[in-house]
This record gives structure tokens, C-alpha cells and sequence, in this order.
């Protein structure tokens, strides 16, 4: 197969390597990871053999370039070859779709391998050190490519990259849908113009008495090579166009809007109305004062956040979809909208606060000078600066997960095992374990751990004594039965290296998702149908398949999909199964059926959000007043969803007929999610008239909505009225676990001290 010893020893030892990674989980297959890891070997290699090859004996400049090509092609099939041998163990996700990304990325890669490789053969063949200087050259065409990638990363909000080499990186773990689509290609085209321009350049060039190039006087072939240059110059300069590359200036560009605020820039969509830009530069500008409290430090963080319209633009632009990101070197973060206060932005902007006293080039705690990142403190962190709105909150969590024998050593937690087990553990667990450690030690000392201290050392403690001290804690929270039943459930998702097929099943989970609300119920089964055919117990693919029969599909089918669901699913999708087959029974009429199914789910989940919703629904199935508003705002009819403007037209009427504290509730909630703190006020306020009168779940949240409407129109009088409700003796939150209350208190203090 191979003319010299060199592509042979090359082709050999590479194939070795990638047959040993593909026993790594994820690494085993034709699949997004393998042709990453076959972008950053193979390429290489067949540059090495190539430069070999050519700079040991002088020919044809033609000759050389299209061996390159060829060495390309077969060190492509190589790799192929390593996928298919594994996929045949452990399974083929997507055969086509494996093949074609391998192509697009390394397998065309190796091909611009190769001819890199021609080029530094020729090089190196009249240098000393002939085959020193070949490797060297060789390895420096993918070498840049991997720096130039690298910079972009680190100077702009780029995380995902385009290169010759290695082709397309995603970017981030948690984004698990990695399809480029339509920029890879048109990346490819300029690959394409790139290998055809080196290939008829080299035809129209000889080999000179010195064994140096020249081209002849052939102008055509010339003139077509040039020509081919020139696109591949003209597409990799349209890169933001194409979506190749971005910098900080085409973002902002794109996006158009911007705003000061006192310690934060925001830049927007511009068809955002001025009074939201004000409140989104507002809720900023409280996070950062937030996170410099809780964490100590008083440093001058400016701070830049990027919003973006939805997940879409953020991929497009930055390259991050679902997951949201901050960059500590840069002050920067990205999100995508969200009503205030943002539910993730405090998230971020503690990660760029903690940036302040982070290590290295990346401001963030870890090894080696920060070179090497500790991801279980630098989430930790941020979760304990800025904790979610759970029910419980993260210690009740890991005190929950102990009782359940399920809290791994903490040491475990701040290493690279961080990434091994599920994301919403690890960063729970992280979260709890920083936010004891900051009550029972200060800040100074998780400051001086993250900028690179031993904690032993700065507690006094080994990390075993540390540990046994945590769990001792733990052993003191109060916890509400519901908790430990519910932990296995809620932290069941494995990692993306745990799960079979993640990026096949979530596309196709995707694209079903997108065939579902198009109506499309044939082409939805198909793609949820393949999703299970590679993952059987992906519940959210049955859980969606099974609703969909239900609202619009085969009705007898979907209740016995959700039954079966009910029966043998976690806690958590059992549970959304039984309150789908409730809904039904409320949409055919079977009232008491359906407020049973609430009443008792309501009782058993510890999800403070979809416990309020089931009591809601459970209060309101059985009541004509209520009845037809809230179905038309949680439930719907059996053949369409939920409808807002339907909704708000019910709600207003049994709110304006009966003045029950519930219909002014719902009402103020609903408007406080459109963005209107001033109209949500008025219902909000007529609610917690009758708080006594709420059920506490929903008692706690209309206090929380006030607070959001007194903290978004900067109300001082109304900010002291709920701080009042808050510690009032008979307050509903004394019913509940702490999460709610901890969440609502830091937005308080938030926006009072601000």
C-alpha cells in the first residue's frame, strides 16, 4: 500500500495509537469524538511521512504534491478502518453520518496533511539536518492550526474552531448536538480550493538543475491555480459571514446593541425595547456586587455580557448552544435572554468575579500554575455564590444524596472525576461543599484556595478529616422525606462519556422534537424511534414520544407508553408521566381522577416549581371557577398545548368576578415572565392581600414574583414589605426546605444593597 518505509511506520504506529484511544469511552466508533482525535493524529503523521518521503528523493514537483494527496487519502481510510473495527465492538451510532463527518473533518484533513507535508519535504531537502528540518516543518503546518485555533479561543468568545487540519471542533461537553452543518461545509470548499490550487500550481511548476521549483510558462494552468487560491483566500477572509471564525467587534456587530451600566456592559439584539436593555444592565450590574460579597472580594470587576436571542445565535456566533459560558480573563460572559432577574446570569458573572483571584492565563483555580484546571472548585464556586431556586438547597441536596449512600469522597469532586459522573451531581455537590466550606472557614480561605493553595494546608486539616467535618454537617440538616426518594432520580443522567450514542440520540431527539411541533407526527416517530433503537432508556425520547401520541397521535398508544413510563422510570419521568396521564383525564372530563393524580404527586416530589404547578392543577380541576383558565394556561385541550392569550383572557375574568387570591396570583405571575413588573405588581399585591388564603407553595412564589417586581422597579418601600413577609413567624417559607427561601433572600439583599 505504501511505496517507503516512512507513510509505513507512520501509518502503523498512528493506527496503533488511535486503536488504543478507542477502548476510552466515547473515543470507540465512527463518531464526533474519534474524528476529532483522528483530526489531531492523522494529519500529523501522514505530514511527517510525506516530508519524509519527499525530502529523501528529489522529483517531479507534481509527483510529490499528488502522493501527499494520496498518503492523505490513505491515512483517511486508516482511520476509518480503526472506527468500523471498533465500531463492530461496541456498535455503530450513525454509519452514514459517521462517515461523513469523518470525511469533513479528518478525513480531509489528512489530505491537507499530506500536502502540508510535500511542501515542508521540499523544504527540508536541501537543509543539513534533512530529516530534523522535515519533521519540524511538518509538524508546524497543524501545529499552527491548533494555535491559531487556541488564540482565537482565548481573544475572542470563540469555544468552537474551524481548522485544516483537524477540521471542527464543538467546543464545549455539555453541547452533546455537534452537527456544523452548512459552515463546516463551505470550510471544506475552501479546503477543496486550497488542495486544487496546491495540485495545479505543482503541475505547472518543474524541478530546476539546483533541485529547486519554478514554475513554467504554462498560463492557464497558472491562471486556474491562482484563481483557485484566490477562493480559498476570499472564504477564509468571509469567515464571520460564513461562520468560520468571530471576534469580539463582529459579535457586537451582529448583535447591535449596547449599554453601560455602573459595573457591567451589556451588548443585546437591538430590537430589544430600551426599558428591558436598562433591566438587563441593572440585573448585571447586582450580580457582580452580589458575587464580590459573597465571595470577599473588592477588587474593580468590569464586567462584559454578551445576550444573545436564543441558543441558535449563540451557536452560530460563539458556539456555545445550551451551555452558557463566562471567560475570567476576558470579563466576559454569554447567554442567551432570559426575564429578570436571569436565572443563570449570577452563574457567570461569579466565575468572571472569581477570575479576580484565579491563577495563569485563564484567571481560574487549578494546577500547574492554572494551567491545569480544577473544574470542581471553579463550578463550586459559582454555584455557592449564586445558588439555583430548588426547593432544597445544595448542602440539603448533598445531605440527601448521604442518607441514600450516594456522596462520593469530596477530594473526588475537586479533581478531573468532576467531569466522569452526572453534571447536575457534580456541580451540586461542588456548590455544597464551597458554600460549607465559606460558613465554616470565610472567604479569605476559599479565596486563597482557588488562587492555588493547598487546602490542608490553609484548614489544618487532611482532606479525609475535611471530609468526615463535611459529612458531620450533613448529618445535622433537616430534610423533607420527598428528598431522599427523589435523589437517585434527579441525578440519574449519566455524563456524556456514560451514555451510548449521546450525540446521535440527542440530534435525533432534536429533530423530532423540531418534526413534533411541525405536526410532522411521521417523520417525529421515525427520529424518536432511532433514538431508541441506540438508546432504550433515554426517558426524555420516550417521555416525548409518549406525549406526543397522547395530545396528537394514537391516544390508546400513548397512555400505554406513559403507563409503562410511570412503572419503570426514575422518579422523576414517572412522575411526569403520571401528571401527562392527569392532564388527560382533566381534558376528557374525569375531574376527581385527575386532582387525586396532582394532589398526590404534589405531595411526593421535592421540585418546588412542579409541585406548586400540580397543586395549582389540583386546586383548579376541581373547581368551575377556575377550571377553564388554568387548563387553558398548564394544560390545553387534548388537541393543542397551552394558550396564553386564551389564558390571560380567562384568567382576568375569574379574577375580575371572584377576586380569588389564586386567579391574582396566576395573573401576576404570568405578567412578571412578559417582562412588565409594573402590572405584575397590582395582581401580585392583590394576591398576598389573602396570603393566609394561598397554598404555601404558591404563597412562597408570589412573595418571590413581588420581590422581583420591587428589586426591577427599584421600590425601596416595597423591598422592606417583603423583606417583612419574609421573616414574618407564619411566612409559608417555615413549610418548605430552604432553597426557596435562600434564593429569594440573596435577590433581596442583591437589589437593596444595590
Amino acid at each position: 500500500m505504501f511505496e517507503s518505509r516512512a507513510p509505513l511506520i507512520a501509518a502503523l504506529v498512528s493506527g496503533m495509537l488511535l486503536f488504543g484511544l478507542g477502548f476510552l469511552p466515547q473515543l470507540g466508533g465512527l463518531g464526533y469524538e474519534h474524528a476529532v482525535i483522528s483530526g489531531v493524529i492523522l494529519p500529523s503523521a501522514c505530514a511527517i511521512a510525506t516530508a519524509l518521503e519527499i525530502s529523501a528523493k528529489a522529483g517531479a514537483p507534481f509527483d510529490g504534491a499528488r502522493r501527499g494527496a494520496w498518503n492523505g487519502v490513505r491515512f483517511a481510510l486508516l482511520g476509518i478502518a480503526v472506527g468500523l473495527v471498533h465500531g463492530l465492538r461496541v456498535g455503530i451510532c450513525d454509519l452514514w453520518g459517521g462517515l461523513l463527518t469523518f470525511a469533513l473533518t479528518a478525513g480531509f484533513g489528512s489530505i491537507m496533511g499530506g500536502l502540508w507535508g510535500w511542501f515542508a519535504g521540499e523544504r527540508a531537502m536541501h537543509r543539513r539536518r534533512r530529516r530534523f528540518a522535515a519533521v519540524t516543518i511538518a509538524l508546524l503546518g497543524p501545529l499552527g492550526g491548533v494555535a491559531i485555533s487556541l488564540w482565537r479561543f482565548y481573544s475572542s468568545p470563540m469555544v468552537f474552531a474551524y481548522d485544516p487540519f483537524f477540521g471542527f471542533f464543538n467546543g464545549t461537553l455539555y453541547d452533546t448536538v455537534t452537527d456544523a452543518g452548512t459552515p463546516l461545509l463551505t470550510y471544506r470548499l475552501g479546503s477543496f480550493a486550497t488542495v486544487l490550487a496546491v495540485l495545479t500550481l505543482a503541475s505547472a511548476a518543474r524541478r530546476t538543475p539546483g533541485n529547486g521549483v519554478r514554475l513554467e510558462r504554462k498560463v492557464s494552468r497558472v491562471a486556474l491555480g491562482a484563481a483557485f487560491a484566490l477562493a480559498s483566500v476570499a472564504i477564509t477572509l468571509s469567515g464571520p459571514a460564513l461562520g468560520h471564525w468571530e471576534t469580539p467587534e463582529t459579535i457586537a456587530r451582529e448583535l447591535g446593541g449596547a449599554r453601560a451600566g455602573e459595573r457591567c456592559d451589556v451588548v443585546f439584539p437591538k430590537t430589544l425595547r430600551d426599558e428591558e436593555s436598562a433591566l438587563l444592565a441593572k440585573d448585571c450590574d447586582e450580580e457582580i456586587e452580589s458575587a464580590e460579597r459573597v465571595l470577599g472580594t473588592h477588587e474593580d470587576n468590569r464586567i462584559r455580557a454578551f445576550f444573545f436571542r436564543d441558543s441558535a445565535e449563540k451557536r452560530r456566533l460563539m458556539g456555545a448552544a445550551d451551555t452558557y459560558i463566562a471567560k475570567p480573563w476576558r470579563r466576559e460572559v454569554y447567554l442567551q435572554l432570559g426575564s429578570y432577574p436571569h436565572p443563570v446570569l449570577g452563574h457567570e458573572i461569579a466565575h468572571a468575579v472569581a477570575g479576580s483571584f484565579g491563577r495563569g492565563p485563564f484567571h481560574i483555580a487549578g494546577e500547574a500554575g492554572g494551567w491545569w484546571p480544577n473544574p470542581g472548585l471553579i463550578e463550586g464556586v459559582a454555584v455557592a455564590a449564586s445558588p439555583d431556586e430548588d426547593e432544597l438547597t445544595d448542602l440539603e441536596w448533598a445531605a440527601a444524596m448521604k442518607r441514600k449512600d450516594k456522596l462520593p469522597p469530596m477530594s473526588q469532586i475537586f479533581s478531573v472525576d468532576f467531569l466522569g459522573g452526572s453534571a447536575s451531581k457534580s456541580y451540586t455537590l461542588a456548590g455544597a461543599f464551597v458554600r460549607w466550606l465559606l460558613d465554616t472557614r470565610g472567604s479569605g480561605v476559599l479565596r486563597d484556595w482557588y488562587a492555588g493553595g493547598s487546602l490542608d494546608a490553609l484548614v489544618g486539616k487532611s482532606w479525609t478529616a475535611i471530609d468526615a467535618e463535611f459529612r458531620e454537617a450533613l448529618d445535622k440538616v433537616t430534610l423533607p422525606p420527598a428528598a431522599v426518594a427523589y435523589v437517585d432520580s434527579k441525578f440519574e443522567r449519566p455524563s456524556v462519556w456514560a451514555r451510548p450514542c449521546p450525540h446521535v440520540v440527542d440530534a435525533l431527539k432534536h429533530g423530532g422534537d423540531v418534526c413534533r411541533d411541525s405536526h410532522d407526527l411521521t417523520g417525529a416517530r421515525a427520529a424518536y424511534g432511532k433514538a431508541l433503537v441506540r438508546d432504550g432508556h433515554d426517558w426524555a425520547v420516550s417521555f416525548s414520544l409518549a406525549t406526543m401520541e397522547l395530545k396528537e397521535g394514537d391516544v390508546s398508544r400513548g397512555k400505554a407508553m406513559l403507563e409503562s413510563i410511570a412503572t419503570d422510570a426514575p422518579l422523576a419521568y414517572a412522575h411526569k408521566a403520571r401528571e401527562a396521564l392527569a392532564d388527560r383525564a382533566w381534558q376528557d372530563g374525569q375531574f376527581d381522577a385527575a386532582a387525586a393524580i396532582y394532589a398526590d404527586l404534589a405531595e411526593h416530589t421535592p421540585d418546588e416549581d412542579q409541585a406548586r404547578t400540580l397543586q395549582v392543577k389540583s386546586i383548579a380541576v376541581k373547581s368551575p371557577d377556575a377550571r377553564d383558565a388554568v387548563r387553558a394556561l398548564l394544560v390545553g385541550d387534548s388537541n393543542r398545548g397551552p394558550d396564553v392569550a386564551l389564558a390571560s383572557a380567562r384568567l382576568g375574568a375569574w379574577e375580575e368576578r371572584t377576586r380569588d387570591p389564586l386567579a391574582s396570583y396566576l395573573l401576576g405571575k404570568s405578567t412578571s415572565q412578559r417582562n412588565d413588573p409594573t402590572n405584575a405588581a397590582v395582581f401580585l399585591d392583590r394576591a398576598l392581600a389573602h396570603l393566609d388564603a394561598l397554598p404555601p407553595r404558591v404563597g412562597r412564589e408570589a412573595i418571590r414574583q413581588r420581590a422581583v417586581a420591587a428589586c426591577a422597579l427599584g421600590d425601596a418601600k416595597e423591598i422592606i414589605e417583603v423583606r417583612r413577609l419574609l421573616t414574618a413567624p407564619s411566612n409559608p417559607f417555615t413549610s418548605g426546605a430552604g432553597g426557596r427561601l435562600e434564593a429569594t433572600s440573596k435577590l433581596m439583599d442583591r437589589c437593596h444593597a444595590h
